[in-house]
């Protein structure tokens, strides 16, 4: 290709294709990628003081840009994320060779962006509805699906879908559900903690005192499906146990050795099990619990989903990080309930709502002050 006479959108396929694992595949991120470099091609051609081709491109056009973003009604996050996915292609088209620079990537050129200082309030990664969707869509397939081809074997689907459900739409802490190995109280949520009857669980909450939380409907059915599967053998087993073979098998051996079980005994009894299903039927053979999940591991199992459902944020996480659940409630009971009762699903007072979602309320004061003015003027 010619620099002077390509247009900016010709490698655009090859582009997608080159972040779609080398196939024709699309996916949710292919598709965001594909609508945001869409959006600037398409304002490009609109831009009379360029011909569309890589040869007209500068500081200055990504300058423009930048404030064409910052003009439209869009958080500040979002317009972050549409000028970060313009950046990337046309990094891609640097190291094509239909560029010699990224000129997107100059300060002059980003200098009209919303600052990203940590302060704002909705610059904190939230779950929008499409986060929500997507996740939800994929974990509720893998399980459908495994529970087609393994029956009773597909406890790992079904844990992780009932735990992307909780994260979704209980507005809970990762810290109050998982296992957390710097606070011995922390030992993850319980089955005894949950009644899916009154639809709520019991949780050490952040300020240290127990406190209610709840279940809301869409996250019965997943835990109610997922309960019947996993059959914990009492109220001490954790809602979310790990999976990890060599944690369960140690599980297994330190429990047997307290009952003063001989060591060869104890292998003996190790050495007939193959599987995760294997150690939880003898686990529950012992009375003895498996272990919860700790926060890391449920951070693992996020960027695991988000890897198979080809989710791929751009922010610091890269994935769906728990907390990013929490948020995502609170935005939607903000925006339909108040904030009044966004802090008791949260719980939070109403005042910590309010400035962790200042960004709701001011954008709704602009439209109100708007009308008004709008209305004393006429």
């Amino acid at each position: 290709m010619n620099q002077d006479s390509t247009a900016v959108g010709a490698p655009l396929e090859q582009f997608l294709r080159s972040k779609s694992k080398g196939g024709e595949q699309s996916g949710n991120y292919r598709r965001n990628l594909e609508r945001c470099v869409e959006d600037f091609l398409e304002w490009l051609e609109e831009d009379h003081r360029s011909n569309g081709t890589f040869a007209d491109l500068d500081e200055r056009t990504f300058r423009r840009y930048a404030r064409e973003l910052t003009s439209r009604d869009l958080a500040p996050g979002t317009i972050r994320t549409y000028y970060a996915q313009v950046s990337a292609y046309i990094g891609w088209c640097v190291r094509e060779g239909l560029l010699e620079a990224n000129y997107a990537q100059r300060n002059v050129a980003k200098e009209p962006l919303p600052a990203n200082d940590g302060r704002r309030s909705g610059d904190q990664q939230a779950w929008t509805d499409e986060h929500r969707l997507a996740i939800t869509r994929h974990v509720d397939k893998c399980a459908h699906d495994a529970a087609d081809e393994k029956g009773l074997d597909a406890l790992k689907e079904f844990r992780d879908r009932a735990l992307v459900y909780v994260l979704c739409y209980s507005g809970v802490r990762g810290g109050e559900i998982f296992a957390d190995p710097k606070d011995d109280r922390r030992n993850g949520l319980k089955w005894g903690d949950v009644s899916l009857e009154d639809r709520k669980m019991t949780v050490l909450a952040k300020k240290q005192d127990w406190s209610d939380r709840s279940l809301t409907n869409q996250t019965i059915n997943p835990m109610s499906r997922y309960r019947n599967l996993l059959d914990p053998a009492g109220d001490d087993w954790p809602v979310f146990p790990t999976f990890h073979l060599p944690t369960l098998y140690e599980t297994l051996r330190t429990g047997l050795r307290n009952d003063e079980w001989e060591a060869s005994e104890v292998e003996a009894v190790v050495d007939d099990l193959t599987g995760q299903l294997e150690v939880f039927d003898a686990l529950r053979e012992y009375d003895l619990a498996p272990p919860s999940i700790n926060t890391d591991g449920a951070r693992r199992i996020m960027r695991r989903l988000c890897a198979d459902a080809e989710i791929d944020l751009d922010d610091k996480h890269g994935y769906l990080a728990p907390h990013g659940g929490r948020r995502g409630a609170g935005e939607v009971m903000v925006r339909q309930r108040g904030f009044t009762a966004a802090a008791r699903l949260l719980d939070n007072s109403e005042e910590v709502v309010r400035t962790s979602y200042s960004h709701i309320e001011a954008k709704e004061m602009a439209k109100d002050a708007g009308d008004a003015f709008a209305e004393h003027d006429t």
